[in-house]
């Protein structure tokens, strides 16, 4: 397995660590996928699926905090069009925080943007997920 992919996978089990520090009813737990089909929890109860994407600024870029949402793996699934997960959360992992947001905020023209702004985006933070 690559560097980047085991990244990747710190960052959803922090993701789920994070999460279940809020959580007070078991009825949230979160399901794991049989199959990668574009998310990467779901919340039990409720449906509402979650992707984690892990962002680390790289110096080389003309901005750093770009995080590029085309799909890398699965080769022949094409990109993300929206409709496979209801929020996207970001492990920043300069700022050591999880920006969560809706996916209709990484939308443009009815279509999912291939990039976006990490700092620009509407933060609604983990209580939008757990009801609490």
């Amino acid at each position: 397995m690559k560097p980047h992919r085991l990244r990747g996978i710190a960052s959803e089990k922090a993701f789920e660590a994070q999460y279940y520090e809020l959580i007070d009813d078991e009825k949230y737990s979160l399901v794991l996928p049989t199959l990668d089909t574009g998310w990467d929890f779901m919340i039990a109860s409720t449906g509402i699926k979650i992707q984690v994407k892990r962002h680390s600024p790289c110096d080389k870029k003309y901005n750093p905090f770009i995080l590029d949402l085309r799909r890398k793996r699965n080769n022949g699934t094409g990109n993300y069009t929206g409709t496979e997960f209801d929020y996207l959360a970001i492990h920043d992992t300069d700022a050591g925080e999880f920006i969560i947001t809706h996916v209709s905020n990484l939308m443009k023209g009815g279509k999912m943007k291939q990039s976006v702004g990490i700092r620009s985006l509407k933060n609604e933070g983990f209580k939008i997920l757990c009801g609490v």
